[in-house]
């Protein structure tokens, strides 16, 4: 069997090196880093099939070229101003279209990846590069978001530019290894890890959206989620669809930092007695005081295969259709991923002060409750604890139940703060257990806890996130969601740790 290979389609003005000749072309780098991410990745190795010749205009069209596009599995299109402008890169596409036609345009167009080194509209690319997002080597500025911020310059990569590499890398190979029919271990792509955030701290409403904005805000939440941030409401969840909703909507919005809006031709379904949900959750973030970022794409992707219209839509009168624009709103227009992009960025560039804390005695004693099926999980929050300079102290499982229940009721009394671990355990455990927390004087105490704290560790499960996004306020001070990790690190509760430095007004 042959190779697996990627015919690289680029206009070769995308790859002058930099005047002062320190560095290379874009293409020459991005096309060496994915060879050696190939090379760490393992077996079956990608071959890129790229032409350095200058070619010479002619009506007869290069025979090599012929034979490379006819001996590929994938077109990767260098996507920029100059490649749109360019009369052999159009007929590498066409010839590549006209080499698997016959699996019909849908598996045309999955075999063809875009990286795109400038930014270019939607309704600009030729039809085949159409609804496909690609990977992006730029993003819209922080402080201007219809310019754009490339991430090669002058011959030097920025961070961003290996990170997106990598992902590019990783598409194509796990399509080597599908073609081969090859087990891809996890190991081989294992991604960044990201320090989850506690849901006290970085709270974003994203707002459920109209079907026709569903895949965008699939992309949101995974976006936002691997970097710790508390989606609300639950993506797992929905809401009500009686008279319910507004409360529903504006307890999801407490405690959000911004509110994201997703706003596509639809207003979407409506609640009893209620206005269709998008301009609803629209109007109740305004009026709760809640800093809008609005995006209503100026070309309209469904379901990222078709473009729906074909005349470019105005931002801003996208907006008015809903709801009107506010002093505050941020409104942008560009793609998912540029938007994606500059919602992180702009959460990045914006993180809120960490209050000064009175750090607690040396001593302090952290009450770290659970059932014996998490002893084991507790152990690891324990020893993350200690390395943050706090004592443990468990429970006792074994004796009189009447000596348990004493000597708890004693550790709740005595310890400074304290902490539900909740892994394996029963979803009624940890909620009758907070419940027991929401008096302190009626636990015999002389104080407040320092801290009342959750932390939610594997395996995940929809009841589990519901509580960790929307946990008892009267009963839980901070959560601290460690479901998609195996062992806690200590920096992962440098969060609760703040908290539990900090004093809390518990009732």
């Amino acid at each position: 069997m042959m190779p697996f290979q990627i015919f690289v389609s680029y206009a070769r003005n995308d790859d002058l090196p930099p005047l002062d000749g320190e560095g290379k072309g874009f293409v020459t780098t991005l096309l060496k880093h994915l060879e050696f991410h190939f090379t760490c990745f393992g077996e079956p190795t990608p071959v890129i099939w790229r032409d350095k010749r200058a070619i010479a205009r002619s009506d007869q069209f290069d025979p090599i070229i012929e034979k490379g596009v006819r001996d590929s599995d994938l077109l990767l299109v260098v996507l920029s101003n100059n490649w749109i402008h360019r009369e052999f890169c159009l007929r590498e596409l066409d010839m590549f279209n006209q080499r698997w036609s016959a699996d019909g345009e849908a598996a045309v167009k999955g075999r063809i990846i875009v990286a795109g080194k400038n930014h270019i509209e939607p309704a600009a690319r030729p039809p085949l590069l159409q609804g496909q997002e690609g990977y992006l080597f730029y993003a819209p500025d922080e402080d201007n978001p219809s310019r754009f911020r490339e991430y090669f310059v002058r011959g030097k990569a920025r961070e961003e530019f290996h990170e997106r590499t990598q992902e590019l890398a990783e598409d194509i190979w796990r399509r080597a290894c599908e073609r081969e029919n090859v087990p891809q271990p996890a190991s081989a792509l294992a991604g960044p890890v990201w320090t989850p955030v506690p849901s006290s701290g970085r709270k974003i409403y994203l707002a459920k959206p109209a079907a026709d904005m569903r895949a965008a805000y699939t992309r949101l939440v995974d976006e936002l989620r691997q970097r710790g941030y508390i989606v609300a409401p639950s993506p797992e969840s929905e809401i009500p669809s009686d008279g319910r909703a507004p409360d529903f909507i504006r307890t999801s919005l407490e405690g959000a930092e911004l509110s994201i809006h997703l706003l596509g031709a639809k207003p979407g379904w409506a609640p009893e007695d209620c206005e269709p949900i998008v301009p609803l959750q629209l109007k109740l973030a305004a009026d709760g005081g809640a800093r809008r970022i609005i995006w209503a794409p100026r070309i309209l992707i469904d379901d990222h295969t078709q473009v729906a219209g074909a005349e470019a839509r105005d931002p801003f009168a996208i907006l008015e259709k809903f709801d009107r624009k506010r002093d505050s709103d941020t409104v942008d227009g560009s793609e998912v991923s540029a938007f994606a992009q500059f919602v992180i960025q702009h959460l990045d560039k914006n993180v809120p002060p960490v209050p000064e804390i009175d750090v607690i005695d040396a001593d302090a004693r952290v009450y770290l409750y659970h059932r014996p099926e998490d002893t084991q999980y507790a152990v690891e929050i324990a020893r993350a604890l200690e390395a943050r300079g706090i004592q443990p102290v468990f429970p006792a499982f074994e004796g009189d139940p009447a000596e348990l229940a004493a000597l708890h009721r004693k550790e709740l009394a005595e310890c400074d703060a304290v902490i539900l671990c909740w892994a394996k355990a029963a979803e009624v455990w940890v909620k009758s257990q907070s419940r027991e927390l929401k008096n302190w004087r009626d636990l015999g105490r002389d104080k407040r806890f320092a801290v009342r704290g959750l932390v939610a560790g594997p395996p995940p499960g929809e009841r589990k996130d519901l509580l960790v996004q929307l946990p008892p306020r009267n009963e839980i001070d901070v959560v601290v969601d460690l479901t998609a990790y195996e062992k806690p690190l200590p920096e992962a509760l440098d969060p609760l740790i703040r908290a539990t430095q900090a004093p809390k007004g518990a009732a």
